[in-house]
């Protein structure tokens, strides 16, 4: 992606008129919050047997401070009788395993599920270091688990599903994974990943697809980087994807005026016809930090990142976010933002 493709007509997506009208003010009952847990990431689905919601989250303990995100983070699990809530917590799918050699021992993150053919892929971040932050940072790689029901179990792989490719764009680590049924036979996935370069940080924060005849891989990937804007060296990150007809469409957060009009972080929708050309939608501002809830009281936040939207069986549309308040001291939440 690049400056030639910003005077492109895309055709929109059917949630256009709902995006440009903006989500319901909010209330505390569409807040997922857990003592003594910063709460992060929230992908939902809906049991088709019962109708119960499942709501899959990463947490991490609020004692190991924000950025334990990357050392210490787990994927957890509660449920709902509706999408309004409450949900409750259930169980903990994977945690910290101390004495593992395994990849992922340490830290499970980014969590997006997704249901294909009658079967649920749980698809995450994992990583395992030395305890120095940087460490499990650059270890990250992207794995899946599979399941037959929405109540688990759930069985992870013994590898990741997408590693690193040493000398390529993605050579130092890669996470942020999103999956979407192409509609030929094969799957999508959109990963963020990061190139080999001056250390810790390594080089340029970019995106890349791998397509699969099964969601839960192998995957092969395309050579080069997606949304890739040269004057960006950490454009988007957590994309979301979906396919509606013969279209695909990517929500990313828009890490501060790559592609936003307004210079700000936003959350921002791209749309791309065959996956790996992509352009900016209409409307392309999805949301912004700020969010209105039923008090009538415009709130502000540090972050607003983890897009994650959901259709349920009656046509309510709920975009998931996870948020990071302006007070240091008040843990990080999800919040389940309504269409209508």
């Amino acid at each position: 992606m690049n400056s030639s493709n910003l005077n492109a007509s895309p055709k929109p997506s059917q949630f256009a008129t709902l995006f440009k009208r903006g989500p319901e003010a909010y209330g505390e009952d569409q807040c997922f919050r857990e003592e003594g847990w910063h709460v992060w990431c929230g992908s939902i689905l809906e049991d088709p047997k019962d109708g119960k919601f499942h709501l899959y989250y990463s947490r991490w303990p609020v004692s190991e401070g924000y950025d334990a995100w990357g050392t210490h983070s787990e994927i957890a699990h509660a449920v709902g009788d509706s999408l309004v809530g409450p949900f409750t917590y259930v169980e903990t799918i994977f945690q910290r395993e101390k004495n593992s050699s395994r990849w992922d021992a340490h830290c499970f993150h980014n969590v997006t599920v997704k249901a294909f053919g009658g079967r649920y892929f749980l698809y995450y971040m994992g990583n395992r270091g030395d305890g120095d932050w940087w460490n499990h940072r650059n270890n990250q790689r992207i794995g899946v688990a599979v399941a037959d029901s929405p109540s688990g179990p759930w069985h992870r792989q013994s590898q990741p599903v997408i590693d690193v490719s040493p000398g390529a764009w993605d050579g130092l680590m890669v996470s942020n994974p999103t999956v979407a049924d192409a509609g030929d036979g094969r799957f999508l996935m959109i990963y963020k990943g990061v190139a080999e370069g001056t250390m810790p940080f390594g080089g340029r924060v970019l995106h890349g697809l791998a397509w699969s005849d099964r969601p839960d891989g192998p995957f092969v990937k395309e050579p080069y980087p997606i949304f890739d804007y040269k004057n960006a060296d950490f454009g988007f990150e957590d994309p979301f994807l979906w396919r509606e007809g013969r279209s695909f469409y990517c929500l990313v957060k828009d890490m501060g005026g790559t592609l936003s009009p307004s210079g700000e972080t936003e959350l921002l929708l791209l749309q791309s016809e065959d996956g790996i050309h992509w352009s900016p939608s209409k409307p392309l501002q999805v949301l912004g930090r700020r969010l209105e809830n039923r008090n009538g009281k415009t709130i502000a936040f540090e972050r607003v990142e983890r897009p994650h939207f959901f259709q349920d069986s009656r046509g309510t549309l709920t975009l998931l976010v996870a948020v990071k308040p302006e007070d240091p001291e008040e843990p990080s939440c999800n919040i389940r933002l309504v269409y209508r």
